[in-house]
């Protein structure tokens, strides 16, 4: 019997549930510091919020000069909503709510996005010379940056989703208090999900389970490591 793709997620925030709309960010170069405003203004002037003022690290005068040791410096940074999938193991994530200090934690994710999204995107494959839709090459599986997903259950649109492994971030742990995770990646697909990583960051497989070879078609020794030669797409956005 087939395993299923994702499963319920369960009480316990683990590794493979998939979050509804959690931040993901880019900090930018030059960093911009973001200091409290302590000046006085003009009777009359309305500002809502807290007031600061931006200064570009490297270029403008800071005083007192920033100081990026803990607890560090609130910098601008370009910040975007989506889907994500948890990467924290939830040993630790057990202790960090045991702990009582959620608030100074932080956890893992990798932002999750439609394919649909990408649909009619083609580059150049740097092997071949041809035109590949970027799309195949995600559900295909043959790039490490980027592992494709299933339509979640209930969805309209057939094509499914993908996690960016390249936007891997951390956020506070207290991000994920009350959000919605109604799904979780099964055992075989977080299986996938992990040996994705692990060609992620090394660029070389290692099974987890059997793989036939693609020029032989026999089954590989999973004691066999290899380096493979990933297709390149350009990023997605």
């Amino acid at each position: 019997m087939a395993h299923p793709f994702y499963d319920k997620a369960g009480s316990l925030i683990s590794p493979g549930d998939i979050f509804d709309q959690l931040p993901y960010t880019r900090i930018p170069k030059p960093l911009r510091v973001a200091r409290k405003f302590s000046g006085s203004l003009p009777k009359g002037v309305g500002v809502r919020g807290e007031l600061r003022e931006v200064f570009e690290y490297g270029r403008d005068r800071i005083d007192p000069p920033p100081n990026f040791k803990p607890p560090g410096e609130d910098v601008l940074c370009n910040t975007k909503m989506a889907k994500a999938i948890f990467l924290t193991w939830g040993s630790e994530v057990e202790d960090d709510q045991r702990s009582g200090k959620l608030p100074k934690r932080e956890w893992l994710i990798a932002p999750v996005f439609a394919l649909s999204a990408l649909k009619g995107a083609e580059f150049t494959d740097r092997l071949t010379g041809q035109r590949v839709e970027l799309v195949e090459v995600i559900q295909g599986g043959k790039s490490p940056k980027y592992f494709p997903l299933q339509p979640l259950p209930g969805d309209s649109d057939p094509l499914g989703y993908y996690v960016d492994l390249k936007r891997l971030c951390s956020l506070a742990a207290t991000h994920f208090v009350n959000v919605p995770r109604e799904w979780r990646l099964g055992s075989a697909a977080l299986n996938d999900f992990y040996h994705q990583l692990m060609w992620f960051f090394t660029r070389r497989e290692i099974f987890f389970r059997a793989v036939r070879c693609k020029g032989c078609g026999r089954f590989v020794d999973l004691g066999i490591v290899f380096e493979g030669q990933p297709v390149e797409p350009e990023e997605a956005s």
